[in-house]
């Protein structure tokens, strides 16, 4: 088993906060102006545009930052914040369990979709699910994504990408929200009009069997068949270890549930 597949790595969650108590000091006044100008806190759009969420993204991202850039950070503070909510429910997948999902997946039938938890983030396995890059650009390995679902009817998905140990920072990419009556639909729908889904073209992808999203709609549906997976199948939710670095990624400070592949 490789070394990156031993152990859960430090999240985007420990990464994007300045100090280990920021959360604990800073989202509860979010909570706070929300309950008294009565927005909701599962709406993505309003959630960004609250005063306290101004306020942390200035002092994140400061003041000299492109709109888009400063949107991308809003939605993963969206996300940033539901799991802190949630009491940072994490989960560190296995190789092979992605493997299993992606080859032949826990079945195509009728779901009524249960979430491991309101909110959390999902850890894949370094360097296996990767983003092709536009044009020029290089590909990105895909870190894992949040979830947000407080409301019990949507959804809202982040992909996380390009977190490496030898520069600082990552990419995110937001996803619409959709939905919970429709994940069945997504995790056991075709999505590529050619090929198959979450098969590689990246220099050197058949020999290491990897694997590619190339639109956010793959994300959704690898996301859905996991949450199915976690539904139906009993016991498959194990701890995950500490991490013993040695020069690998870093390992993260959180606890973490490891998902492993169940033969039943």
């Amino acid at each position: 088993m490789a070394l990156h597949d031993t152990y859960a790595r430090i999240t985007p969650y420990e990464l994007l906060l300045p100090e280990e108590d920021f959360a604990d000091r800073r989202f509860p006044p979010i909570q706070k102006e929300a309950e008294e100008r009565k927005v909701s806190l599962a709406d993505p759009e309003r959630f960004v545009l609250l005063g306290e969420v101004g306020a942390i993204l200035r002092n994140i991202r400061g003041e000299e930052e492109d709109p888009q850039s400063i949107h991308q950070t809003g939605m993963l503070l969206f996300h940033a914040y539901h799991f802190w909510d949630q009491g940072h429910s994490f989960f560190h997948v296995a190789t092979e369990v992605v493997r299993y999902l992606v080859e032949s997946g826990p079945g195509s039938g009728a779901w009524n979709a249960a979430l491991p938890g309101p909110a959390g983030y999902v850890q894949l396995p370094q360097h296996l699910v990767w983003v092709p890059g536009a044009e020029d650009s290089t590909p990105e390995s895909v870190d894992g994504f949040f979830w947000s679902a407080p409301d019990g009817e949507n959804i809202t998905l982040l992909i996380v990408m390009g977190l490496r140990r030898d520069r600082p920072g990552f990419g995110v990419v937001p996803l619409p929200t959709l939905p919970l009556s429709a994940a069945g639909e997504w995790a056991g729908t075709q999505v590529r009009s050619e090929g198959e889904d979450f098969r590689s073209s990246i220099p050197g992808a058949e020999h290491e069997n990897l694997y590619s999203v190339v639109a956010g709609a793959e994300a959704v549906k690898l996301a859905m068949l996991l949450f199915r997976y976690l539904d139906e199948v009993p016991g498959s939710v194990s701890e995950s270890p500490k991490g013993e670095e040695d020069g690998g990624p870093r390992s993260s400070a959180l606890d973490a549930r490891r998902v492993i592949l169940r033969a039943d």
